[in-house]
Order: structure tokens, then sequence, then C-alpha cells
């Protein structure tokens, strides 16, 4: 029985792909930091489709804690979808932030979804057809070095995808606009429609 982790699914945008893939037949593995909003969303999930729901609770910060839900998540399970979904944007020129916000901030938006990765690749290998989505939330205007920042891990996708891509792993990299939620599930049905090829899921 193969799952779908998505990270980030206590956001708005996490949980419009959780339900959109849910609708779709798929067993699911959510990844947030905000256990009660979690569990309510879980809740909420298997009233309306018959899947399998699972969280885990995680600091996409802390390196350590990403190695623990992964660990769990290999011991457990057979992976064939990540969705590595990050909210980019730095309010502040970069001079004006403190170290330590700035550090924590640069890992949980451009960091944590390659450790995810890495910590993920070898159960996502063990599928003929498995799927990395990066999806990356961009608020607009964004400043040019963040911007830069943006367009080397959508190089960097290309480039592992292209490695990656005779062992049986596609990887996709898309940009998200500001959520609306009008707009939302059509954009995910979107992205979903375009990434995800293979017909059979299950």
């Amino acid at each position: 029985m193969n799952f779908s982790v998505i990270r980030g699914a206590d956001t708005p945008w996490g949980k419009t792909i959780a339900k959109t893939l849910a609708a779709d037949g798929r067993h699911l593995i959510l990844i947030g930091a905000n256990e009660a909003a979690l569990d309510t969303f879980v809740r909420e999930i298997v009233r309306k489709h018959r899947v399998l729901v699972h969280y885990l609770v995680a600091d996409d910060a802390d390196t350590g804690s990403i190695i623990a839900a992964c660990e769990k998540i290999n011991d457990r399970f057979e992976v064939d979808l990540l969705v590595n979904y990050a909210e980019t944007g730095l309010h502040q020129r970069l001079e004006d932030y403190d170290i330590r916000a700035l550090d924590r901030k640069l890992k949980t938006s451009h960091a944590s979804g390659v450790l995810y990765l890495h910590q993920l690749l070898p159960n996502l290998l063990l599928h003929a057809h498995a799927r990395v989505i990066d999806l990356w939330h961009c608020p607009h205007p964004l400043p040019a070095w963040e911007q830069a920042l943006l367009t080397f891990h959508m190089r960097f996708a290309e480039h592992l995808n292209a490695e990656l891509t005779d062992a049986g792993l596609t990887i996709d990299s898309f940009a998200l606009p500001a959520f609306t939620s009008q707009e939302a599930a059509e954009k995910v049905s979107e992205i979903l429609d375009i990434a995800l090829t293979t017909p059979d899921h299950t």
C-alpha cells in the first residue's frame, strides 16, 4: 500500500493539496508543525474519503526532527509521492534580520525540502514510478536575492530529475501564487495533472 507524503499539510495550500489527493483515493502522511490542526484535518479527511491518513509533527528548522519523522515513515510505510511544499518570503531587508530568525527561515523555506528528499529517497526509489513535487509559495514581489534562491531550487530540481529519471523517479517544481480559496483547488488539480502521469497509484 503506497502513501503520499505532504509537507506543510497544516497550511492553506497544504490542506488543498491533501484534499485533492484524498479525493483521488491516495493514502496520506501529513507533516506539519501544528499538531492540533493536523489532528482536526485528519478527522475531516477520513470523514469524507475512504483513505488512510496519518500525521507527523516536525520542526523543519531542526534536522533531528526531520530525521526522526522520516525514520518513522521509512520504517512503517511505502512512499511513492513526496509533495515538498514550502512558503518562501523574507519580509525584511537581509541586514535587518536577527541571525537566529534568518537561520530558521532559511532552513524552513529553503534547506528542509532537500533534507526530506534525501531521507525519503531510498523509499521512493523502491517504486517504478515515484514522484516528487516541489511547490514554492512565493509572495510577490520577491527580493532579488531570494528570487535567486528560488531559481537555484528550480534548477536543482531540474538537474536532479535528469539524474534520477533512469531510476524511475520524476521531480517537478512549481511556483504557487498567493493563496485564494476559490482558485486554489483548480491550480492544485492542474499541477497534479501535469506531475502525476502514472494511472495506478495503489
